[in-house]
């Protein structure tokens, strides 16, 4: 598989007010690569900057430094005429689909929308494409002529991936896409998505703050926290094998409904709190997490650590070694 989107020592950041510190990086220095058909899980906490590095690739906010390739082309500082261009390839699923659509149009008028205005296609191909899209989703024709009040929320994600397709993309921000629904629904639009991967041969950066709920639909996983790329490497040895103490909490947080297993996960995030240093790194200085971090040194709270190739993963951690043999 070939590269599709490349991103170099991404960073963004926000203004803010010198009474509130100034501005904010959100995202430090990431680098992130997707092939052509492959999913790439982005999962972190919320204000670990993962949703604003799915809307630098889109263009929705500015990149203060780096670079971001498209299929070989760099768009990090695209105009408004190439990103018009661009959308006919990179769509973009929100969390609350409800809240992205114009609740007076119908939901053709919806999805034609963009066919109209970004493609100027016939009527008759634009309503090929909407009956289409509305069927790869599990939705009936009449939908078309229906309203986004008549839904429940399951169904609108629905409208709202069908919404993506019309434009027949490569590549999709699934941004939070399933964490405002159900689990029961969640499950649905997740089996709906892998299929729609293999029939339509997408692929997706799936953002979201659930490690299980990424773990299953990615073939690989980038970790972040503070803005910073802390963990990556293969779905399965990231989430069932994690090697940085932040994803280790990530995992220990999600719920799970086997009551001993649960049992195990809270106490060991007790534990961790409990062993927790009191003593927090310097702003600017040292591991981002070490004021958190059970298996702190002073090392973590002067030098920052450098993301290590280790054993099939990449680790920012310092502590790599004693976090792998305490999970023995």
């Amino acid at each position: 598989m070939t590269d599709l989107v490349k991103v170099r020592d991404l960073s963004v950041t926000y203004p803010r007010p010198r009474r509130s510190g100034g501005p904010l990086n959100a995202v430090r220095g990431v680098d992130l690569t997707m092939r052509r058909g492959e999913t790439v899980g982005l999962v972190g906490e919320s204000g670990s900057g993962k949703s604003t590095i799915g809307s630098a690739l889109l263009g929705l906010v500015p990149a203060a430094d780096g670079t971001i390739a498209f299929d070989g082309t760099d768009i990090t500082r695209a105009s408004r005429a190439d990103r018009r261009l661009l959308a006919r390839r990179m769509q973009v699923v929100f969390q609350d689909p409800y809240g992205s659509m114009n609740p007076a149009h119908t939901v053709g008028d919806t999805l034609a929308e963009c066919l109209r205005y970004n493609l100027a296609l016939p009527a008759d191909e634009i309503q090929e494409r909407v009956l289409r899209a509305l069927d790869d989703v599990g939705l009936p024709p009449g939908a078309a002529r229906r309203y986004p009040a008549a839904f429940s929320g399951g169904q609108r994600q629905r409208i709202a991936i069908a919404r993506a397709l019309v434009m027949e993309p490569d590549f999709i921000v699934c941004d939070e896409a399933v964490s405002a629904l159900d689990l029961s629904v969640q499950a649905q639009v997740l089996n709906l998505l892998a299929r729609l991967k293999e029939t339509r041969g997408l692929s997706y950066l799936f953002i979201s703050h659930d490690l299980a709920v990424v773990r299953y639909l990615s073939d690989s996983i980038v970790v972040l926290y503070a803005g910073r790329v802390v963990e990556r490497g293969p779905a399965p040895q990231v989430a069932d094998s994690p090697a940085h103490p932040y994803t280790r909490a990530l995992l220990a947080a999600a719920p799970v409904p086997d009551p001993v297993v649960q049992l195990g996960r809270r106490t060991e995030r007790l534990r961790a709190l409990a062993a927790a240093p009191a003593t927090p790194a310097q702003p600017g200085t040292g591991c981002d997490f070490a004021a958190r971090c059970p298996f702190a040194q002073e090392i973590c709270r002067t030098t920052s650590p450098e993301l290590t190739d280790r054993d099939g993963v990449a680790v920012a951690c310092h502590r790599y070694e004693h976090v792998m043999a305490q999970a023995a």
